[in-house]
């Protein structure tokens, strides 16, 4: 995750998601990045290590995709280290050179000397409207999952 100062984040607080515990500690985030009226990324996805597997990281990525449909924003994307977080959220493979918005950052990064990490690059179109997913249970040993 790119470093990410208390003063930025403060002053961008609308654009995060956020899952709490009962206690209410930040257990997961996940924020959106807005680069034109069309076009935004879902960036600084994070999940507690003790929390993975929950279903937390996929809950705060949707959140964001609500937050870009209310702001009218027809275009996600994302990078990632891994390939099947966004692909199981239709995330379609794509290059970065498709966001030369990002690629400029990048370079801005850089430039102040910090480390930039190769990602894989992923996309999504975003409808007008948003259906929830499927909860999917578990079935005995041996059946299929069914979808509720």
């Amino acid at each position: 995750m790119l470093p990410r100062t208390f003063d930025e984040i403060a002053t961008r607080v609308d654009n995060y998601v956020v899952a709490v515990d009962a206690a209410g500690r930040v257990v997961a985030c996940a924020a959106l990045e807005e680069y034109s009226p069309s076009l935004g990324e879902v960036s600084s996805v994070a999940v507690a290590p003790s929390r993975h597997g929950r279903g937390l990281g996929s809950q705060v990525v949707l959140g964001v995709e609500r937050l870009a449909r209310a702001r009218d924003i027809e275009e996600l994307f994302a990078l990632s280290l891994t390939d099947n977080f966004f692909l199981s959220l239709a995330y379609e493979p794509t290059t970065i050179a498709r966001y030369p918005e990002k690629l400029a950052r990048y370079d801005t990064l850089s430039k102040s000397g910090v480390e930039i990490v190769p990602k894989r690059c992923f996309q999504k179109a975003l409808g007008k409207t948003w259906d929830a997913p499927q909860l999917m249970v578990q079935s005995p040993p041996g059946q299929k999952k069914i979808a509720v």
